[in-house]
C-alpha cells in the first residue's frame, strides 16, 4: 500500500502522531546501576552520557530483583511481576505517584509492554510453558490525561486467550498504524505457528498466516519509511512493510535489512532476557542501547557493587531508503560510557517523551 493511501486510511492517527512528534521531547534512560535498585537519567539526545546525576532513584521491592518499565505519555511506569503495586514517574512534573495495581495475570510471569497511545498500554505475559500467554490492556476513560490519578483513573481489561498453545512463545510483535491492532509472531522449538493479530477494540484474534515478522521482539512503525523497524537477531536493523488490514489474504510482507552496519553484537550481550533495546524517536530517528562486559572481566565479575564492570553503548541514527530502494543507516553517532550494572536479567531501556 502506498504512503498516500495509508495516510488517507488513517489520517486521524497520523495527525495525532504529528502532534506528538512536534512536541519537545527528551530521552530518559532506565539503568540498573544502583546497588539497591534503578536510576532514571535524562540524556542529551545529541551527545548521551552518564555523567549527569539521575532525575530519580527507584529502590527495587526485592534486592537483586529485576523490574519492568513502560511509558504512557510523559509518564514512566515501574512494575514488578512479584508485587501488585506500581509506581508512576511523571517526567514533566518530576513527581512520583502510586499507579494502578498489576492484574494477577501479570504476576510471576515474563511481561512485555506495548504503548498504543498516550492512554492505552498493552501487556502480555509468558508463563514459561505452564499456561498460554495472557494479554491485558490498560486504559482510562478520562479525557484530560494531565489531570488523571494513576491509581484510580486507569483500569486493566483482559483480552481473549490467543489462538496458540502454551508451548509457543511470542518472538516478535508490533502495533499497526491504526493504533489498536497488535501483530504478534509466535513459534515453538518444533514449529512456526505464524503471525496473528489482536484487535484491542473488538477483542478479536485473527490468524494471518504461517509466516514470521523479521525482527526480534518489538517493531516500531515509522511513517516516513511506511514500515515497521526493529532489531534483527543477527545484529542488524531491519524494516518490514505493514500489511493492509483491509486485505482478506495477508501474505508475508516484504522486508529489508541495513547490511552495511552491524549495530549490535548478539553474542556479546550481557542481558539474558532481551539484549539490546531500540527506542523510536519519530521522523525515522532511533536510539539503540546495548551493553557489553568491560575488557578483561568475566560475567560473574561484571555485575554487583560500584565497579564499572560493563560498557554501555548508546547509538543515535536515522534510516532512509536509497534510490535503489535499499535500507540505509545515516547520521550514526555512538557514545560509550562505563557503567556499573547489578542485574544480568535486565536490559537498559530508553524512552522518548
Amino acid at each position: 500500500m502506498s504512503k498516500r493511501r495509508r495516510q488517507g486510511e488513517e489520517g486521524q492517527q497520523a495527525n495525532c502522531r504529528d502532534c506528538i512528534i512536534n512536541k519537545h521531547k527528551s530521552l530518559y534512560l532506565v539503568l540498573d546501576d544502583w546497588d539497591t535498585g534503578f536510576t532514571i537519567r535524562k540524556l542529551d539526545a545529541d551527545s548521551p552520557d552518564l555523567s549527569a546525576p539521575p532525575v530519580l532513584r527507584l529502590q527495587s521491592p526485592m534486592r537483586h530483583h529485576s523490574m519492568d518499565f513502560a511509558a504512557l505519555g510523559s509518564k514512566i511506569i515501574a512494575m514488578s511481576n512479584q508485587f501488585a503495586a506500581t509506581l508512576v514517574f511523571d517526567t514533566e512534573t518530576a513527581s512520583l505517584a502510586i499507579g494502578n495495581p498489576l492484574p494477577e495475570s501479570l504476576h510471576n510471569a515474563l511481561n512485555f509492554f506495548v504503548t498504543a497511545s498516550d492512554d492505552v498500554l498493552i501487556a502480555f505475559a509468558y508463563y514459561f510453558m505452564l499456561r498460554p500467554v495472557s494479554f491485558e490492556v490498560m486504559t482510562t476513560t478520562k479525557d484530560d490525561f494531565r489531570s488523571l490519578c494513576p491509581s484510580t483513573d486507569w483500569s486493566w481489561k483482559s483480552m481473549p486467550t490467543p489462538p496458540f498453545t502454551k508451548r509457543e512463545t511470542i518472538k516478535s510483535y508490533a502495533l499497526h498504524p491504526d493504533g489498536h491492532t497488535l501483530f504478534v509472531s509466535a513459534s515453538s522449538s518444533s514449529k512456526v505457528s505464524g503471525t496473528f493479530s489482536l484487535d484491542t477494540n473488538t477483542h478479536e484474534w485473527s490468524h494471518l498466516g504461517e509466516w514470521m515478522l523479521p525482527f526480534q521482539l518489538q517493531g516500531y512503525f515509522d511513517a516516513e519509511l511506511d514500515a515497521w523497524v526493529g532489531l534483527h537477531a543477527d545484529g542488524f536493523i531491519c524494516s518490514c512493510q505493514v500489511p493492509s488490514l483491509s486485505s482478506s489474504n495477508i501474505q508475508q510482507p516484504n522486508w529489508k535489512m541495513a547490511k552495511e552496519h552491524k549495530m549490535w553484537s548478539p553474542q556479546h550481550q550481557v542481558a539474558k532476557a532481551q539484549g539490546a533495546t531500540l527506542t523510536y524517536m519519530g521522523n525515522s530517528r532511533f536510539f539503540l542501547v546495548d551493553c557489553e562486559i568491560a575488557d578483561g572481566l568475566e560475567l560473574r565479575d561484571a555485575f554487583g557493587g560500584d565497579s564499572d564492570g560493563c560498557v554501555l553503548h548508546m547509538t543515535m541514527f536515522r534510516l532512509k531508503y536509497n534510490h535503489e530502494g535499499n535500507l540505509r543507516i545515516i547520521d550514526r553517532n555512538t557514545s560509550s560510557s562505563p557503567a556499573s550494572r547489578q542485574l544480568p536479567s535486565f536490559s537498559p531501556v530508553a524512552f522518548w517523551m
